[in-house]
């Protein structure tokens, strides 16, 4: 690993904002610019090139001397993040993907939001989805942002000790989150073992050291495209997986007696084997969508259809996707 830094970045700054990319010069610069151009300025950009072919990433280190560039060969978004993080000189620390963006004022709002409730290690919001148009390309950023400063209220169905509200499906986007420094030291990095989940994975860990609260509004665009859109599909229930681990580990409780019935947690795992299945069904391996259509079956989500598509799944013959 070889590191490179343009001009010397101010020490200690606030917030670290750690930004992976592979082969994404096509959407870098807007992820920069949403960075750059925020209202709160006291932050350094570590951008973690893992393995690019595409460009000469020690370029964009020459736009801003808060911007410094790490060299990785290769070796997956986990890593890059965690070299990001422990790379980091600040009291924050943000993530944002490549070929995503931020909404103006979504630093200040966060810091702010800190600064009034010391107890909070992890900050987020929500996020708005980004599809390509219908003839290629993407809407603008600017046409569909939004000003983030104003926003000071959490939302209270999605802020607190949100362990069993995260194992009951409550989604936190990457690069809508700041998380305190002394998070990262308690729980650690990205598992890089995990090829899918991670994210979920690292959320789940910081559910049990500290509060977390989501801004009440949308500071991120995610881009919906090929590359986002469809992981490829595994035999192996990634999510699943996750879950049972973590109920094993951490049983269904949080730290301030908040609980996950066993019956609303089995109505979990029954939808996700079913989602699990469905995919396999329609485009992957129809052995394992049957075995997984079973394993909702067992926990009675939605039998009639389980039945249907068990069935079904005997057959050879290719079938088509039903249109959403």
């Amino acid at each position: 690993m070889s590191s490179h830094r343009f001009n010397a970045a101010p020490s200690k700054p606030r917030v670290s904002v750690v930004i992976p990319v592979r082969n994404g010069k096509d959407y870098l610069q807007e992820a920069l610019d949403s960075v750059l151009q925020q209202s709160f300025t006291d932050l350094e950009l570590l951008l973690i090139n893992d393995g690019s072919t595409d460009d000469n990433y020690d370029r964009y280190a020459l736009q801003d001397e808060r911007i410094r560039v790490i060299h990785l060969t290769g070796t997956g978004v986990s890593r890059a993040r965690n070299v990001g993080m422990e790379q980091s000189r600040g009291e924050l620390i943000a993530f944002l993907d490549a070929d995503d963006v931020w909404f103006p004022g979504k630093l200040l709002a966060q810091i702010q939001y800190f600064d009034s409730h010391p107890a909070v290690g992890v900050v987020f919001g929500k996020f708005i989805r980004w599809p390509a148009l219908p003839k290629g390309g993407f809407a603008p950023a600017s046409a569909l942002a939004e000003d983030a400063s104003q926003l000071t209220a959490a939302d209270p169905e999605r802020s607190g000790w949100l362990y069993t509200r995260l194992l009951d499906g409550l989604l936190v986007g990457m690069n809508t989150a700041v998380v305190r420094r002394t998070v990262y030291e308690a729980i650690g990095g990205f598992n890089e073992a995990m090829r899918l989940g991670e994210d979920y994975d690292f959320w789940l860990r910081a559910s049990r050291v500290t509060e977390m609260h989501s801004l009440n509004g949308p500071v991120a665009l995610y881009r919906i495209h090929g590359a986002s859109a469809m992981h490829r599909l595994s035999p192996q229930n990634h999510l699943a997986n996750l879950l049972k681990a973590a109920s094993m580990r951490w049983g269904l409780n949080t730290l301030d007696g908040q609980r996950l019935s066993p019956t609303s947690f089995d109505e979990r795992m029954g939808s996700v084997h079913f989602d699990h299945a469905y995919s396999h069904y329609w485009h992957g391996d129809r052995t394992v969508a049957r075995a997984a259509f079973y394993q909702a079956l067992r926990r009675g989500h939605r039998p009639l259809r389980c039945l249907t598509y068990i069935a079904l799944s005997f057959w050879t013959a290719h079938a088509k996707a039903p249109s959403s």
